[in-house]
């Protein structure tokens, strides 16, 4: 049977892609097994939601015939150059991969070039905090290289060619490798992390995981001798980092100021039980404090907090946030608040550009999770197409990778109650008097996320 027979399905909570042709070893499925053979006990290996979650993706029209008209251009020194017809994307992580696919799925025709200043590689960004769990390096992650997803989707791409300047009235971009020009312009910048106020001699050694380039580096890191890790955040990336640490055998210490992990996600019970489970496999916890000083130390680093205690560490990783990249944007003159300001269609205060992901802000929000981020990508395709089916306003579902204490999320304002809906814990309500408004799912509930998601926001 040709590749070309099998589907691909997604998970739109996390970017995982069942392709049928490849199947999931890792989880019994040989290669060539169909969706439909698939158990329905089998969970995503990425979130754990269910088979029943799973999108089909739609089959790219005419591939071979796009791919003819516009060939992919991957090389530094090639010149694509853009044109008045052409849908421009700046940036390719998953943002910038899922609005080209989302064009292209409805669009045969029109001419798309993305331009990165990276690799250009397609991998899902969740995999990172989970790849020692599943035993994978930083190449495993990799789907495709950019020249092979360009190719799939019949687009052009330009590698390694950083954006620094849009001239919004000649529609045309500069780059460090020469001008871009675009008919309609649409910025997946994505966000960097916040750098926190640490002093000391260590500080610039502080390691920001945000992509595949930075997860290289702290891979290679983790190889050299080291033995403990501190990990400044109890977010969600914290959490996931310090589980897949502490279980591929390093010490992890975790650093927060406030007083539990998933402060801004999870009610106080909930919160205490991951606190729990995760303390269980080693991770150490230190909250209400916050890291003042890191110093070198002989081989390893001295940490103080803003207590006054202090510990000696090999590695300190980053998690304490992320802040929308928006510089271009603003110097263009766009709106710019905490991202890029957009309207429901995701379009910015120029007609002519839109913008979806980190970077973004529709209605006083940023989207940062890969569910929305996936419906934002259609809405930009389909305005393109004419076709206007505005971005629906409502909170992500959240899908916490923590396999020791799995967690699905949906979250409420700060005024909504818990209450608990099973002896286990494993069902807690988010309620605005007798109104439903968000749930934290665990344990052998946390599959049943999307389902119940689905069922209170449709």
């Amino acid at each position: 049977m040709a590749d070309s027979d099998f589907r691909r399905w997604i998970c739109d909570a996390c970017g995982y892609v069942y392709d049928e042709a490849q199947g999931d070893p890792d989880s019994g499925l040989a290669a060539g097994t169909r969706y439909e053979d698939i158990p329905d006990d089998w969970h995503c290996p990425l979130c754990g939601l269910r088979k029943s979650d799973l999108r089909l993706l739609p089959d790219m029209p005419a591939v071979a015939a796009i791919a003819n008209k516009a060939r992919p251009s991957t090389k530094p020194g090639d010149k694509s150059r853009g044109s008045a017809e052409h849908v421009v994307i700046v940036g390719a992580g998953i943002a910038g991969w899922s609005v080209a696919e989302a064009i292209r799925a409805g669009d045969p025709d029109t001419p798309i070039l993305l331009v990165t200043g990276c690799e250009g590689l397609s991998y899902p960004k969740p995999a990172l905090s989970t790849a020692f769990a599943h035993g994978k390096d930083a190449d495993a992650i990799i789907e495709q290289d950019a020249a092979g997803k360009a190719t799939s989707l019949g687009i052009e791409v330009r590698t390694e060619t950083r954006v620094i300047k849009i001239d919004r009235a000649k529609k045309r971009l500069t780059t460090a490798k020469g001008g871009i020009e675009y008919g309609k312009l649409v910025l997946a910048l994505g966000a960097s992390q916040r750098k926190l106020p640490v002093s000391g001699d260590a500080a610039d050694e502080i390691l920001r995981v945000n992509d595949l380039k930075t997860y290289r580096q702290m891979r290679r890191r983790l190889e050299s001798e080291v033995r403990h890790v501190t990990i400044l955040g109890a977010g969600l990336i914290g959490c996931e980092f310090a589980e897949d640490l502490a279980g591929a055998g390093f010490e992890v210490s975790v650093i927060d100021p406030t007083d539990q992990p998933l402060a801004s996600l999870l009610p106080p019970q909930t919160a205490q039980q991951l606190r729990n489970r995760l303390q269980d496999k080693g991770v150490q916890w230190r909250f209400h404090v916050t890291l003042d000083q890191l110093e070198n130390s002989g081989a390893r680093k001295r940490a103080t907090f803003s207590d006054g205690d202090a510990i000696e560490t090999d590695l300190v990783l980053s998690a304490a946030g992320l802040v929308a990249n928006t510089q271009i944007a603003d110097k263009a003159g766009l709106t710019v608040n905490r991202g890029i300001v957009t309207n429901r269609l995701m379009q910015t205060s120029d007609p002519a550009i839109y913008a979806l992901g980190d970077c973004a802000e529709v209605e006083g929000q940023v989207y940062a999770y890969i569910e929305p981020i996936r419906r934002q990508a259609r809405t930009i395709a389909s305005a393109l197409r004419g076709d206007d089916q505005p971005f629906d306003i409502k909170p992500p579902l959240v899908q916490v990778k923590t396999p020791s204490f799995p967690l699905s999320i949906c979250p409420a304002s700060s005024g909504a109650t818990p209450v608990t809906r099973d002896a286990g814990d494993e069902r807690v309500d988010l309620v605005d008097g007798d109104q439903l408004v968000g749930f934290v799912l665990t344990g052998s509930h946390a599959g049943d996320g999307m389902a119940l998601y689905r069922e209170l926001h449709h």
